[in-house]
């Protein structure tokens, strides 16, 4: 499972570094809305809130694991190809680490999650990736104003979101334990699939381009575990998940020109997905494997970004 995303990232990411190689090969740009080639570098601030929970035989929700309030620092890159014929090819890549954020971790007997009979915190830690590749055609739909231009740009891609994230410095409060020593759990998660969507610009007389972007994910979605206090499961793959979903991408930016070439860019992401039923498969450390169904895996994000945008 671990090579199977790894094969994944290389993939989308080789692309993305193939293209944005390409940047300084290109001949020179026609206008400022089409240029002929653009990359961009930003910082951001990220939140990201994640949680799942499986069945039991007798039960509805016997587990249920919730990340909250995930603080992530990242970093992004991002490339743009313009072609002939108003053709567009679109590529990022974001690294970021996490440094804040808790999660939960509750076990019930009854249904609607009842009789509660084990919660845990612990501390959020871990590194998340993002990389995305799209191709798309610039339509020009009119002009709003003189010197003020529209422009919509139809993209179908492919993207890859993993959050690879520990557990530490546990505390069990129900029963009330208290804090527990040893903690050092892991969960990988991965969203890959193909998405469609949209971007709109405004070019204005001044030189500011207003973004706005919708993206719609049809999402395959795998996560492997170790939780390394539990003797009675295997290690270091403890149980994988599996499910299928979709998710909205919305985005809202601008950018505006610092000097020739060179440009300053903000924008405000979000991201809600969420998967279907699912499996959850369970590894013994006696060899032997038990499954249960996993009922949803639910991912929202929000990032704050600022950036420099170079274009040639």
């Amino acid at each position: 499972m671990f090579n199977k995303k790894n094969h994944n990232v290389r993939i989308c990411l080789s692309g993305c570094i193939a293209l944005m190689s390409q940047l300084a090969a290109l001949p020179g740009a026609r206008a400022d809305t089409d240029i002929a080639k653009e990359l961009s570098l930003g910082i951001s601030q990220r939140e990201d809130n994640l949680n799942w929970n499986i069945a039991g035989s007798t039960v509805d929700v016997l587990s249920e694991l919730k990340w909250e309030n995930v603080s992530i620092t990242q970093f992004r890159a991002a490339g743009k190809i313009h072609l002939d014929n108003e053709l567009k090819v679109l590529a990022k890549f974001g690294y970021g680490v996490v440094y804040a954020g808790t999660n939960q971790d509750s076990d019930y007997n009854g249904i609607n999650r009842t009789q509660e009979f084990s919660r845990s915190y612990s501390k959020a830690g871990g590194d998340v990736l993002d990389a995305s590749m799209a191709f798309g055609k610039t339509l020009r739909l009119r002009d709003l104003d003189k010197g003020n231009f529209f422009y919509v740009t139809p993209y179908v891609g492919l993207s890859i979101h993993q959050q690879n994230l520990t557990m530490t410095d546990g505390v069990q409060v129900i029963p009330a334990l208290g804090p527990f020593s040893g903690l050092d759990s892991r969960y990988d998660a991965q969203w890959v699939g193909p998405w469609w969507g949209a971007e709109t610009l405004i070019e204005t007389e001044r030189g500011w381009l207003i973004k706005a972007s919708v993206e719609y994910h049809l999402i395959d979605f795998s996560a492997s575990a170790n939780w390394n206090l539990r003797t009675d499961l295997a290690h270091p793959v403890s149980f994988v998940q599996n499910a299928k979903g979709d998710g909205i991408s919305l985005s809202l930016g601008a950018s505006y020109p610092v000097r020739k070439n060179w440009g300053m860019e903000f924008s405000l992401d979000y991201c809600s997905w969420s998967t279907s039923v699912g499996s959850d498969r369970v590894f013994l450390s006696d060899g032997t494997v038990g499954n249960t169904r996993l009922n949803t895996v639910n991912w929202d994000s929000t990032t704050l970004l600022f950036g420099v945008v170079r274009k040639f």
